[in-house]
């Protein structure tokens, strides 16, 4: 049987699919700051991954390679690409990854894999939306942990997703911790996530992060004293309830 293009439009012509295609891209990438070819292909549900070559062709992106070689190229928004978002946003958001060379290479990995999981959360129904940690305040409110971005869910649940693909330890393991316990604790309602989800690629992080949150293991807050320099300010013992808020995920990526 003949299968023509249109019959995969529904009741879009190629142009609107098309509007709707760069619409999508242009909003994906101006909220995370840049993104793949294999993100995009999702983000736009296509079977190939080369539509944001021929975009960066036509001006809406820009095609820049990275440091590594994996993956070979990345994209951020152009100016008529910028203009695009910025025409069809309901928040204005800073976009320094107009100039490419903004883009910290040495996160790419982890942004990217951020950015795969929750494409393909929203493709399957998982959630309903999320909130990219650019969209989030600058910096961490009241030592809360900002996470890597939040997961909408349909039921109104928010969680916060962290992708953890290299050990904390001492003081930056214990900020990390207090830190999502203050984003999760019920007694600051304010901005307060439902849960956290710390997600790794490494069996051993998620066996030594696992025992630093269990009910009852001590828990250092560190501040700095008069000389700057860190010191414990005092030892509590990890609160029953953390654990049950917050899912330390092993995967393979």
């Amino acid at each position: 049987m003949r299968v023509r293009p249109r019959d995969y439009l529904g009741n879009q012509t190629p142009e609107e699919r098309a509007e709707v295609n760069r619409r999508n891209a242009a909003d994906w990438i101006y909220r995370f700051g840049f993104s793949s070819s294999q993100v995009l292909k999702h983000v736009l549900q296509k079977q190939g991954a080369g539509w944001p070559s021929v975009a960066a062709k036509r001006g809406l992106l820009r095609s820049t390679k990275t440091e590594s070689g994996v993956p070979g190229v990345f994209y951020t928004l152009a100016e008529p690409g910028l203009q695009l978002a910025e025409r069809h946003s309901m928040t204005l958001l800073p976009y320094p990854e107009i100039d490419p060379f903004r883009v910290n290479q040495a996160t790419m990995r982890h942004n990217l894999l951020v950015q795969m999981l929750t494409v393909q959360a929203i493709n399957i129904g998982q959630i309903v939306r999320v909130t990219t940690e650019k969209e989030l305040n600058a910096g961490d409110q009241r030592g809360q942990k900002r996470p890597d971005a939040i997961w909408h869910f349909e039921d109104g649940q928010r969680i916060g997703i962290e992708m953890e693909l290299s050990a904390k330890w001492d003081r930056k393991l214990d900020e990390f911790i207090t830190g999502i316990a203050a984003s999760l604790d019920s007694e600051v309602p304010e901005d307060r996530l439902d849960g956290f989800a710390i997600i790794t690629d490494s069996e051993a992080i998620c066996r030594r992060y696992r025992q630093a949150m269990k009910p009852g293991e001590p828990l250092k807050y560190w501040r700095k004293n008069a000389r700057h320099q860190w010191e414990v300010e005092s030892i509590e013992k990890v609160p029953a309830w953390l654990q049950e808020h917050v899912e330390v995920r092993l995967v393979e990526m």
